[in-house]
């Protein structure tokens, strides 16, 4: 990995977690989301319309990943808000950003996209997940797979995935803008993360009118509360980071592995600002995520 898709990963992190905090600490569902999303859109609007001719050489198979991904982002949004309501922020969020490190990895190598990782990266991928099972115990003789079968862990393991699906997705469809669009540049995948922000606002605006609770929600928070724009700057930018990272790394799962650095920054947040409980297996857990990106770093 190039020094400056690192740098570029370790800025988003910090970004990331900041939206996070906001939609934990406002009303974390479908509708905030949605918001957030069309806040985010209208900063990349100018991008769009700058690089619209581009999109007439691009296949239609691009236009299948871009509606995978918009599917997986409403999953991977609507699955966290779900858990964050019923959990605390320091055992949601590391858990549901760790989870796909192993996910995408076991992708990339069944569907030979791009290079393998190195068998120390795969442990190193191990160590994160194994440090993920280690969060929600408060004592390790508590380690009991029927402990994982609850609703907190079901959205949990439903935002991985669509986090697994979201990366796969973008990833493809960067490397067929990069193939169909004649010198692209990091415009047109501003232009992109316009068409993901535009297409997450929609849908879920759409489903959000599905639910009565979630029609209320956005009610109380459409042009009324500057959260969800905040929350949608912190994570349009810290993803449009991402994108452009994709564009400097050999194997998508290693993105996906570094950004697991917002990891103990999000749970320090939760147990220091929010006043969340810990534990030591939690900080254990925490302590196994840090080294296995460490392990993931020399891979």
């Amino acid at each position: 990995m190039s020094l400056l898709a690192f740098t570029l990963i370790f800025f988003s992190s910090f970004l990331h977690v900041s939206w996070n905090v906001i939609s934990k600490k406002t009303q974390p569902s479908l509708a905030f989301y949605s918001i957030m999303a069309g806040a985010a859109s209208l900063i990349w609007m100018p991008f769009f319309i700058y690089s619209c001719p581009s999109l007439s050489s691009l296949p239609l198979r691009f236009w299948f990943l871009l509606l995978g991904s918009v599917a997986a982002e409403v999953l991977y949004v609507g699955s966290l808000g779900y858990a964050y309501r019923r959990g605390d922020i320091s055992f949601v969020y590391p858990s549901v950003r760790a989870l796909p490190v192993l996910m995408i990895a076991c992708f990339t190598i069944l569907f030979h996209l791009g290079k393998a990782p190195s068998c120390l990266s795969l442990s190193g991928m191990g160590l994160i997940f194994l440090g993920c099972l280690f969060m929600p115990l408060n004592r390790f003789h508590e380690f009991k797979f029927v402990k994982y079968f609850n609703g907190i862990s079901a959205f949990i393991i439903l935002g991985a995935l669509g986090t697994t699906a979201y990366t796969i997705f973008d990833s493809g469809a960067l490397g067929i803008m990069r193939h169909s669009i004649q010198n692209c540049s990091t415009v047109d995948t501003l232009m992109y993360l316009f068409l993901i922000e535009l297409g997450i606002a929609v849908t879920g605006s759409i489903l959000c009118l599905c639910s009565s609770r979630e029609r209320k929600i956005y009610r109380q928070l459409f042009l009324k509360s500057w959260y969800p724009a905040l929350a949608g700057v912190c994570s349009s930018t810290s993803y449009m980071l991402i994108l452009i990272s994709m564009h400097y790394v050999t194997n998508v799962s290693y993105v996906h592995a570094f950004r697991q650095m917002s990891l103990p920054l999000g749970f320090f947040v939760g147990v220091f600002l929010l006043k969340e409980k810990s534990s030591k297996t939690k900080i254990i857990g925490m302590a196994a995520i840090v080294i296995g990106l460490i392990v993931v770093s020399f891979g």
